[in-house]
């Protein structure tokens, strides 16, 4: 599966997963590798999708907020993973071990979900499952449409 972070993601700790949590047949790559700093997701999404590219992995919380980036990650097929706000602001190590730990669930959800499901990662280091996040994907794309010129 073709998996690629977002810039909320250290390219850092993109490396870390690869080494230590990656399974055999995975691909984990970051947004930077590919586009320039601050490039719009509604447009490196669409691009990845047409790559093959399956999920995306972000801690923006305000990506479900913004109904033309919505509309974006449905048309483009893709699941999403979103780490939390406490993930992202919490510091380096955290955010790598959180990962590492919870890197075999998000896995295995990945490969069970469908295109357009969206998952939350838990803030802690326990043994909670992700959280199946709902997203008003008609709701988005009516907004969307009303904010076009």
């Amino acid at each position: 599966m073709k998996v690629r972070a977002d810039e909320h993601v250290s390219p850092k700790i993109v490396r870390a997963l690869k080494e230590v949590s990656l399974s055999p047949g995975w691909e984990l790559t970051c947004v930077r590798e590919f586009h320039a700093p601050r490039t719009a997701d509604e447009t490196w999404i669409p691009k990845f999708a047409a790559e093959g590219g399956q999920a995306i992995i972000t801690a923006d919380a305000g990506m479900l907020k913004r109904p033309h980036q919505i509309v974006a990650i449905q048309q483009s097929g893709i699941i999403g993973v979103l780490l939390s706000s406490a993930w992202a602001e919490g510091r380096r190590h955290f955010q790598a071990a959180s990962l590492i730990y919870h890197w075999p669930k998000i896995e295995a959800q990945l490969l069970a979900s469908q295109p357009g499901d969206f998952w939350r990662v838990p803030s802690t280091i326990d043994d909670r499952d992700l959280e199946k996040i709902v997203v008003n994907y008609t709701k988005a794309a009516q907004a969307a449409d009303k904010k076009k010129p």
